[in-house]
């Protein structure tokens, strides 16, 4: 089939982006034996003004999106992060695609504002919605025809490409990267945590914080490369640190980091926040920790116990390569948008919430 994917093309990263999941769900597609175009909501606003703004170049992203409907006439139009496409265009779509599939994915947080309501804008339109948080809050976003599941960060062993469980020379035993001028607050744990490793003599390279600028691209997997563990820390709180999340808002939700972490074979550890048990197993493939003492000792101890490090780092690489990867994430997304039955059985919560 045709799959025409909408979402932010990071054309202006020149490259430094490369590795976002809608790259990898590009991939999967494609491998999966279908025929992709991409087009970039946001670059296609920047370029239609000399401000590169793509709030003023909005009217112009939709027209172009019409046109490519038109022209490309996909069987299925995929929406990620395509927060520029208003829904009147993508009724107007509707009626010249009758015959359509379409739907929506979102790899943020689903307590933010902002991320419910852009979700909750298109799904009318829709016939699916993947996100990756679980379970029921999702069910606030289905209706009508459109059905609301879960699904897992993709990895990808073209982008993933590292072998951290291979080597045991690396300079550093920890590393984290964050873009700590967004979403970060006071007493922030992705900002604390890290710091504190550091007080605790731990070698932990991190960037995007404390001075240190943020990392992307090559030079992003080539500093993945030169650490044996990772740190999987994922929001927890609106940008008011104060305002308490349900933790059904919570459940199964991840940072990408986590697929590219495993995915290069470092030893991850992440917080028990998330349910994240529910999709591998503790001290077997992912290492757990509820507090800052908690993980500086389990990160001590595999210092000190490498064979168990790179062990455990190379179960955590070879489920994530074999179960969640960009191709078998594609496939379930497929099967879900055309009511398809399932061609296998996937290895996490397939209930879809919404009418079937």
């Amino acid at each position: 089939m045709k799959v025409l994917h909408v979402g932010n093309g990071n054309y202006n990263h020149r490259g430094g982006k490369y590795y976002d999941v809608g790259r990898k769900l590009n991939n999967g597609f494609i491998r999966n034996g279908h025929n992709v175009y991409f087009l970039s909501d946001r670059d296609s606003a920047r370029s239609a003004n000399i401000f590169g703004s793509r709030v003023l170049g909005k009217k112009k992203a939709n027209k172009v999106f019409l046109e490519t409907c038109y022209n490309f006439a996909p069987d299925l139009v995929l929406f990620g992060h395509a927060d520029l496409i208003t829904p009147s265009s993508i009724g107007i779509a509707k009626e010249l695609l009758p015959e359509a599939k379409f739907a929506q994915y979102n790899v943020d947080p689903i307590f933010r504002p902002h991320n419910i309501a852009m979700l909750n804008s298109k799904a009318p339109f829709l016939d699916a919605t993947f996100c990756t948080t679980g379970g029921e809050a999702l069910r606030k976003f289905a209706c009508a025809n459109n059905v609301v599941s879960f699904i897992p960060n993709p990895v990808d062993q073209s982008i993933e490409a590292v072998r951290g469980f291979k080597n045991s020379d690396q300079p550093h035993d920890v590393f984290w990267a964050m873009r700590g001028q967004k979403g970060s607050y006071a007493g922030d744990p992705r900002v604390e945590l890290p710091l504190f490793l550091e007080s605790q003599k731990i070698k932990i390279d991190y960037h995007g914080f404390n001075n240190k600028p943020e990392v992307f691209g090559a030079e992003y997997f080539r500093l993945i490369a030169n650490s044996k563990m990772g740190l999987n820390i994922s929001v927890t709180c609106t940008y008011n640190p104060s305002e308490k999340i349900a933790q059904e808002e919570l459940y199964l939700y991840s940072s990408d980091r986590i697929a590219q972490f495993m995915g290069c074979g470092l030893l991850v550890f992440t917080t028990r926040d998330n349910a994240l048990e529910e999709l591998f197993v503790e001290d077997k493939e992912l290492i757990f920790f509820s507090d800052k003492n908690e993980l500086k000792e389990k990160i001590s101890y595999y210092v000190q116990h490498d064979e168990k490090r790179k062990a455990i780092a190379k179960a955590g690489w070879d489920k994530y390569h074999r179960r969640f990867n960009e191709s078998i994430i594609a496939r379930y997304m497929e099967e879900v948008i055309f009511r398809n039955a399932f061609s296998c059985q996937y290895q996490w919560p397939t209930t879809l919430f919404g009418a079937v």
